[in-house]
């Protein structure tokens, strides 16, 4: 029995030593799992960090271009109001010249009337000056001056 026993006793050795060898084994790939695992983990620490810098970047040049637009409609309405300004500008500007217009013509008129007025009293001086030269010169009386016939008018 003994030598039985020691058959025996050296297969479950080696069985034994199999299944522990067996057992490093898979102790070295869940080890090794446990290190690849880990590196996917900081992998995606690292990715979600650097997502996280990407957006910050993208929320800072979000918030620039919102300023910019901001500014851009700024200038546009300051634009727009300019434009309504100057367009009324214009306008309070052409009314003048109407109205300058209207009182270079009203000057014009004027002046023709004085000077149609003037030509019809200068006709009726001389008139009344030919009719008083042609009564005075029947009678023989001196002419008289400009001042005595005003005066007579």
């Amino acid at each position: 029995m003994s030598a039985i026993g020691d058959r025996e006793a050296k297969k479950l050795e080696k069985l034994m030593a199999a299944e522990a060898r067996a057992e490093e084994k898979n102790i070295a790939h869940a080890l090794k799992d446990v290190r690849r695992a880990e590196k996917a983990v900081q992998k995606s620490v690292k990715a979600v960090e650097k997502a996280q810098k990407q957006q910050e970047k993208t929320l800072k040049k979000e918030h620039s271009a919102a300023k910019a637009l901001t500014k851009a409609k700024n200038k546009h309405a300051d634009a727009l109001e300019g434009e309504v300004n100057a367009e009324n500008v214009v306008n309070l500007k052409r009314a003048k010249e109407g109205e300058r217009d209207r009182g270079v013509q009203q000057a014009r008129d004027d002046l023709d009337s004085f000077q149609c007025t003037m030509e019809a009293n200068a006709r009726d001086r001389e008139l009344r000056l030919t009719e008083v030269m042609a009564h005075m010169g029947q009678a023989g009386e001196p002419v008289p001056s400009s001042a005595e016939l005003a005066s007579r008018l």
